[in-house]
């Protein structure tokens, strides 16, 4: 797992080269995008492959794969990608920086039976070098004394949502409380047993379809897939929510814990430049129903790094951008839908496992048709993404561009009147084109080398034609999946 730093260096500098050229491009250009209205839909935890694997025409999941139970072990026809029809997994897959690194297997991909699993992640994780935040950039903090839980080793400590991670409001510390688990966990004087591996780890493997998600399906055939869109860091969720607002995470890989977090982040976000542009934005965040915890939707959360840069200290007016996301149906309603905006779900919508898949879908579903009733329909771009891989099997490898990802690649739908309708984009993406679309239609510069050599997705659009239609989706609309011929891995 080691990593040829001189080899990453030359890589970046001609990457970041080449990103230069094209944001000159991209800024002087493209003057009749008659978008004026971008709404990022950011949905928890899931692959490509893990939805969308045996989509008609997409690059899913290939015929016959198998994995092995083991780094160099045989490939066994028992390890292979399955289908589920069930809404929900009865546990939280890991998806850490550890487990990412042990899941690629140095571009194998095959490593996520070993990498999924806590024995299996600490045992041949234990070389794995953990990245730190880069101190000129964010500002780390030591909090205040919390209670810090241990537990028995091989188990997982799950929050009250069932989460394994930090990605849960209502338990700040389980992540916390997990390293302490594998920290006491003694080491082992050999590999760990495969057939000592949790049941709920196979999981890894499983995939649906139209059955349990027909509504993305439905979308997916309507408008455009993204089949080759990356997260943007081989992480979990704080980092890769970060380049979806500022195109860079400044070497942070992992989630605040209870113990340390970052209290300023001093590098810039795409909202600097809107202030300049006089570009209207907000960012919806969910509430928190736990009666102890605040949701404030100023204050910074695992899906909520914005109220975190240091631009916020001291504004005035940040309570006009940061709200609850129940705000977006009445700024849809009064017309005062921004130009810009991000869309952030409750734990229980975001499709986090073991939370209902189809209960974060309808949750999605509503905010489309809401979009779509209105007269923003016209004028908009819907981007609904993933933030990350969520611990599933993917079988693309990401190309490594520098020490932090790519990632895995996760389900990307563009939707918008002015989309190519029943199309599959095989471009490359990552969350930093999200911020390239916006600069090339606003002619705002790019903030970091990611965006500035990011594809800015206008590939997916087709201004030329005649606006498409809405597909407004009811529970009374019957959906016929039954002319797709889907593949079987």
């Amino acid at each position: 797992m080691k990593t040829n730093l001189g080899a990453v260096s030359r890589k970046r500098l001609l990457f970041i080269g080449l990103g230069l050229l094209a944001a000159m491009s991209r800024v002087s250009g493209q003057t009749n995008i008659p978008i004026k209205h971008f709404i990022f839909i950011i949905q928890e935890n899931h692959s490509f492959d893990n939805y969308f694997g045996t989509f008609p025409g997409a690059n899913g999941i290939p015929t016959g794969v198998t994995l092995p139970d083991y780094p160099g072990g045989p490939r066994l026809p028992k390890n292979h990608p399955f289908l589920i029809l069930t809404s929900r997994i009865p546990h939280d897959l890991s998806h850490v920086w550890t487990s990412a690194a042990l899941d690629y297997d140095n571009g194998a991909m095959d490593g996520f039976l070993w990498g999924e699993w806590r024995a299996g992640k600490v045992y041949y994780g234990q070389s794995i070098p953990v990245p730190t935040p880069d101190p000129n950039l964010v500002h780390i903090h030591q909090r205040k004394s919390t209670s810090r839980m241990t537990s028995a080793a091989g188990e997982e400590v799950l929050s009250p949502n069932g989460f394994a991670d930090d990605e849960d409001e209502e338990a700040p510390d389980v992540a916390d409380q997990n390293q302490a688990a594998e920290d006491s966990q003694p080491a082992s004087s050999g590999p760990p047993n495969p057939n000592s591996r949790p049941s709920w780890v196979h999981y890894t493997l499983s995939y649906i379809d139209y059955h349990v998600i027909p509504n993305y399906w439905e979308y997916a055939r309507k408008y455009t897939l993204c089949d080759n869109f990356f997260s943007s860091e081989r992480a979990d969720s704080f980092a890769n929510h970060l380049y979806m607002v500022a195109a860079q995470s400044a070497g942070i890989v992992g989630n605040p814990e209870a113990r340390f977090g970052w209290d300023s982040f001093l590098f810039p976000s795409i909202v600097n430049l809107f202030g300049q542009a006089n570009i209207s934005w907000k960012y919806y965040s969910g509430h928190t129903h736990h009666p102890k915890i605040s949701s404030n939707p100023r204050m910074v959360a695992v899906w909520r790094p914005l109220p975190g840069f240091q631009k916020f200290a001291n504004d005035p007016h940040l309570g006009e951008h940061l709200v609850y996301s129940d705000q977006f149906f009445t700024d849809i309603k009064s017309g005062n839908l921004p130009q810009v905006c991000w869309i952030i779900p409750t734990g229980a919508d975001s499709e986090h496992p073991p939370n209902d898949i189809q209960t974060g879908m309808k949750y999605v579903t509503g905010l489309i048709n809401t979009i779509m009733k209105s007269s923003y329909w016209q004028s908009c771009a819907i981007i609904l993404t993933w933030d990350d891989y969520g611990g599933f099997y993917d079988h693309v490898a990401p190309t490594q561009i520098d020490q932090f990802g790519f990632g895995f690649r996760v389900p990307t739908i563009v939707i918008s009147p002015y989309v190519i309708p029943k199309n599959i984009s095989h471009t490359r993406y990552d969350f930093a084109s999200m911020l390239a679309l916006v600069e090339t239609t606003f002619h705002l510069s790019p903030m970091a080398s990611r965006d500035a050599a990011a594809n800015n997705m206008l590939d997916c659009f087709n201004f030329s034609e005649t606006p498409l239609p809405a597909d407004i989706i009811t529970p009374d609309t019957k959906l016929d999946f039954s002319d797709m011929a889907t593949t079987t891995p």
